[in-house]
């Protein structure tokens, strides 16, 4: 590929790939905006606007007047939506970034009613936001003579709302008691090795059902698909007032201060790549993971200084004799760059690499090679192909694909009927549990956190079994024909349920069938009848029942399973809708109507 590129590729090969900011563009997403703002009969009308503002913002150019118009129509929606404080924020910004005299009478007007919005006795009359708006009122007159700026003040107080609540996390999960070795665990989990060397984390104690075991980050999380301009690039907070990266339109941030961090700590280096990667979307699964390869390998070579020490740094961890995770100082915490280089990968994929992932590699080199000074300066194609810097890029862009590749996960929108990604994300404490598809636990997503909980009881000295898609979980899958092929990391499950071909739900005996007292009987008769109610709130997504019978709900999965010690219907049920209601309280992503 090397010498294809370098006998009959122009040096402006790449040019053609890259995505720039433009007025055009920006102007486009802006009309957008306008036609999903003015339709409110639509679903969501609120939310797309937004959407499209925030694009139009990503895209304009910095000092362009594009900016600051896509910065006040925003305002408009946010206004719109009740959400004065971003309202304010976009409106500041729209001022500092030019803001076209003849229109600020409607922006400081805008501006005075957010602030009342958030104070009620703000007194409107004697603010300065009304004292600018009257200032700029005879420009606005030029091209608008009519418009009554009083009337217009009463129109809008009228639709004043009461501010949108933006806590939409109703739960959060916390650890009874912390692990003093593992960071972010539970007292209730240690960590073993196997006598074949496997390191795996059993429990400590019995483990109740509920109870959380685990907290901590994702080793790194990148938003999917146009989710990531409602996502900050940085710390992956949803945000309605993102700011924009000022060199490329790829990605936007919560607040400058994200902004100047992702800068300093990787962004700078990513920056112009990511253009290329995100326009070259044949595969958007296969596009988000080398943008999550990106994101990880651009931290970890700015942390090391430069491709040699980081190479050298991968070459100390390989060079070890322990091929298990690594502890530093005492303390295992998975989200070490170190124990990242110690996830498995397929390395056969090195050898059967295909020749898009090949192509992609490759051109990604070139676009560090050809638009940044990451090699000391701005190299042609043919000196970035000699070179042993970039060739050593490349392998390292390799490597750290197929690391992600084997190991990345997906958050999906809970809200949608079909499986739609938000976010991709790598949390290496999954290869720390025995996976089989007939699980303990399960893992959430908390905003920035993973936490995993368990759906069922857990006795003390047992391994605790991770979720794995095998033929038994097959079984469920194939039910509502999804797709399994993106799943599978293994060619054949071994699991003890796949092993022992457990049948699907469905076909499970029932607790009615088992040869059992009739104390026991009418127990479990008892928790069923009591657990109807609780199964339904579930299924009707009700948030504040769920959260009021969660407790509940697993002291009686507890009860269910300690009366049936082999699977059937019910405890697979309870099991199953124990980690519904999680997931439901698991961090939502909000849309404004």
């Amino acid at each position: 590929m090397w010498q294809f590129i370098n006998e009959r590729a122009p040096d402006s090969h790449c040019d053609y790939l890259t995505e720039e900011k433009t007025v055009a563009d920006s102007l486009s997403w802006r009309t957008t905006g306008n036609n999903e703002y003015k339709n409110s009969t639509n679903e969501n009308y609120l939310s797309k606007s937004i959407k499209a503002y925030t694009k139009s913002i990503a895209y304009a150019p910095l000092g362009s007047s594009e900016l600051s118009l896509a910065y006040a129509n925003r305002s408009a929606a946010l206004f719109k939506a009740r959400l004065y404080q971003d309202c304010l924020l976009d409106i500041e910004r729209a001022l500092k970034s030019g803001y076209p005299d003849e229109l600020k009478t409607k922006l400081f007007l805008r501006q005075a009613l957010s602030f009342k919005a958030l104070d009620r006795s703000f007194n409107i009359k004697l603010s300065d936001s009304m004292a600018n708006a009257k200032k700029w009122l005879p420009n606005l007159k030029k091209n608008c003579p009519y418009y009554n700026i009083k009337a217009e003040c009463s129109k809008m107080m009228n639709q004043l709302g009461e501010p949108l609540d933006t806590n939409t996390v109703k739960f959060t999960p916390t650890i009874k008691n912390n692990n003093s070795i593992i960071a972010g665990g539970s007292d209730a989990i240690e960590l073993k090795k196997t006598n074949d060397n496997k390191q795996h984390i059993v429990a400590t104690r019995d483990i109740k059902s509920g109870e959380f075991i685990y907290i901590n980050k994702s080793f790194e999380m990148i938003a999917c698909d146009d989710d990531r301009y409602m996502t900050c690039w940085h710390c992956c907070r949803q945000t309605w007032a993102g700011v924009p990266c000022d060199e490329c339109p790829n990605v936007v941030f919560c607040s400058p201060e994200c902004k100047d961090s992702a800068w300093n700590e990787y962004h700078d280096i990513e920056c112009p790549v990511l253009s290329y990667s995100k326009k070259v979307q044949h595969h958007p699964e296969n596009d988000w993971q080398f943008q999550l390869t990106i994101k990880i390998l651009s931290k970890a070579l700015k942390a090391a200084g430069g491709i040699a020490q980081l190479k050298q740094k991968i070459d100390d961890v390989d060079s070890m004799e322990d091929k298990s995770m690594i502890y530093t100082d005492g303390i295992f915490n998975v989200n070490t760059i170190d124990n990242f280089h110690r996830l498995k990968y397929d390395k056969s994929a090195f050898d059967h690499c295909s020749f898009e992932q090949t192509t992609h590699i490759v051109s990604l080199v070139l676009m560090f090679g050809l638009n940044t000074n990451f090699f000391g300066q701005k190299m042609e194609v043919d000196d970035t192909c000699s070179n042993e810097d970039p060739l050593a890029l490349g392998f390292l862009i390799a490597r750290y694909f197929m690391i992600v590749n084997y190991n990345v996960v997906y958050v999906t929108d809970k809200m949608s009927h079909n499986t739609v990604f938000t976010h991709a994300l790598i949390m290496p404490i999954q290869n720390m549990f025995v996976r089989d598809c007939h699980n303990h636990i399960d893992w959430y997503d908390y905003g920035q956190n993973v936490a995993v909980a368990a759906e069922r009881p857990i006795k003390k000295g047992e391994e605790i079994k991770m979720f794995a898609i095998g033929i038994y979980e097959a079984k469920q899958l194939s039910k509502d024909g999804t797709r399994l092929a993106k799943f599978v990391k293994e060619p054949l499950c071994k699991c003890s349920a796949c092993v022992k071909d457990l049948p699907a739900l469905e076909v499970l005996p029932s607790y009615k069938s088992l040869k059992l007292s009739k104390k026991v009987r009418k127990e479990l008769n008892r928790i069923m009848r009591e657990a109807h109610d609780y199964f339904y709130f579930i299924t009707e997504r009700d948030t504040e029942k769920m959260l009021e019978i969660k407790d509940t709900l697993a002291e009686l999965t507890d009860k269910i399973y300690g009366h049936i010690t082999g699977p059937c219907q019910e405890t697979c049920l309870f099991q199953d809708k124990l980690g519904s209601l999680h997931q439901q309280l698991s961090s939502p992503r909000r849309i404004i109507q």
